[in-house]
């Protein structure tokens, strides 16, 4: 590629609407105005040796360009090249990346443990070399979490697997809903982590228990209810 081509491509006037963010009418939110500024375009994108062609939310391509000596990407582009959900607030006004405030119901918020035998519950653990946050493991064999659910919820979903550099011992998780065993999985050291769903039946207590293991060496993470 070009290094001229690379940098401008040709310039041109392009008029923003910059209230325009993710193609909404400037309308739904407040506080935002609109600018007509001249830019140059022709502005080439590549990520890690790849040509990336930055696109809207109905994949058709959009311009990246330059502005007071700043490069302006589009924002969707950005997400998609990292891997990042994007949502719009029409009523604040605000672009949310990744997770949005109040998407999720986690666990651990929105229904902590009452009573706990060795439980831990880290920011952040790794798992098969990701991290993975809102999580929660017990230090040795025979742990448990009780949760008052009040009857509240449907459904638990959490990722399970292996914590890097622990113990490669086997276990067992299992979930009590009102005393009854409801869910039962054997746990090998070298799984990777899964997702699972777990129906709740408006239950009004869950007990999470580890058996089987010395050792704290698997967690629980995204644990949400809903």
């Amino acid at each position: 590629m070009n290094s001229t081509r690379k940098m401008i491509a040709r310039v041109g006037a392009l008029t923003l609407a910059l209230a325009m963010v993710l193609a909404l009418p400037i309308a739904s939110a407040a506080g935002l105005a609109q600018k007509t500024i001249t830019v140059s375009t022709g502005v080439d994108l590549v990520v890690d040796g790849v040509d990336v062609i930055p696109t809207d939310v109905n994949g058709k391509p959009v311009e990246t360009f330059l502005y007071n000596g700043t490069t302006y990407v589009p924002i969707r582009a950005i997400t998609q090249i990292f891997g990042k959900g994007i949502s719009w607030d029409g009523t604040t006004g605000t672009v949310y990346i990744g997770e949005q405030p109040g998407a999720h119901q986690w666990l651990l918020d929105v229904c902590p443990p009452y009573q706990t035998d060795e439980y831990d519950a880290p920011t952040t653990v790794t798992m098969a070399g990701q991290k993975y946050p809102h999580c929660f493991s017990f230090r040795r064999s025979d742990n448990f979490a009780l949760f008052n659910l009040n009857a509240a919820y449907n459904t638990l979903e959490f990722d399970l697997g292996h914590i890097d550099g622990e113990d490669m011992y086997t276990a067992t998780l299992n979930i009590y809903l009102d005393g009854e065993l409801s869910f039962s999985l054997d746990l090998d050291p070298e799984m990777l982590p899964t997702h699972y769903s777990v129906p709740l039946y408006g239950a009004l207590q869950m007990k999470i228990e580890i058996v089987g293991v010395w050792l704290y060496n698997y967690a629980l993470a995204n644990v949400e209810v809903h």
